[in-house]
């Protein structure tokens, strides 16, 4: 699924937010290797372990489960303990993010005692603070469970507070809304301007401009040989040129400008370049 994708990239990313999500803002990330696990001689596989680079910190275990599960607890605690029978670990917690008790499974009388110690700490992303009032590193990952029609508001709310996270943003974005482009994305989160003008100091952007304009350079030359005259040359190099920009129009539209930028950027008209 997507969101277990998402939610790796958060613990990848941003281990930061998940020490904040748990309330221990104190732990340093850079003391603990994040990995996901596959464990041997079965097909269970941990979302995602935070392993203490020293001996003083717990082992963190953690799963986001965003769908119901009867037989979740049962396989994350028998995970749990076949990864502590195969790796040396010390001390531990273990960590089961849910969007809300929904998504929890209904009979837990086999782990009602274990699910009371502090080993296990439960988080209902429903349940936490607001967006605006949590720390940006959890509240982007909230974002995932933000309802679709306040989604766009929110997230650039949460642009505006930590501009350093846009490409997660933009991330689960496009998993909330699949059918929209990078550039319609960013025009939601009032980013379009700024889009194009650095799409313009890409390096795919140059060598498509400068591909065209090669072309129709050799074009042009080709054909002011063939009349061989001066005034056919200058013509041809002109008409060379030309052919030379519309023939990377169609990339530049790939790269998410529009009709109206283009015919800007490469000096030509609108209608030429909508003929293409």
């Amino acid at each position: 699924m997507r969101t277990d994708k998402l939610a790796y990239l958060w613990f990848q990313q941003i281990p930061q937010g998940f020490f904040a999500l748990i309330e221990r803002p104190e732990l340093n990330p850079k003391n603990y290797k994040f990995k996901s696990v596959e464990l041997k001689e079965t097909a269970f596989r941990l979302d995602a372990v935070f392993e203490p680079l020293g001996d003083e910190e717990y082992t963190f275990f953690v799963e986001v489960q965003f769908q119901r599960d009867e037989a979740f607890y049962a396989r994350f605690f028998a995970e749990i303990f076949l990864y502590i029978k195969q790796f040396p670990v010390k001390r531990w917690h273990a960590v089961v993010i849910y969007p809300s008790r929904k998504a929890e499974q209904e009979n837990l009388s086999a782990f009602e005692e274990l699910l009371s110690t502090r080993l296990i700490k439960r988080i209902y992303m429903d349940e936490l603070s607001d967006i605006a009032r949590l720390d940006p590193s959890v509240a982007i990952f909230k974002l995932l469970v933000e309802p679709s029609a306040t989604a766009t508001v929110t997230a650039k709310a949460l642009l505006e507070r930590a501009p350093e996270y846009l490409d997660f943003i933009e991330r689960v974005l496009f998993y909330k809304f699949p059918s929209l482009t990078r550039k319609e994305i960013l025009k939601m989160l009032s980013l379009q301007e700024e889009f194009e003008e650095e799409l313009k100091k890409t390096r795919a952007f140059q060598e498509i401009l400068e591909e065209g304009l090669q072309e129709g350079l050799q074009k042009g030359l080709q054909q002011g040989l063939q009349q061989g005259l001066q005034q056919g040359l200058q013509q041809g190099l002109q008409q060379g040129e030309e052919k030379g920009k519309l023939a990377s129009v169609p990339l530049l539209r790939k790269l998410g400008m529009s009709d109206e930028d283009i015919a800007r950027e490469l000096n030509l008209s609108l209608e030429k370049v909508k003929s293409v």
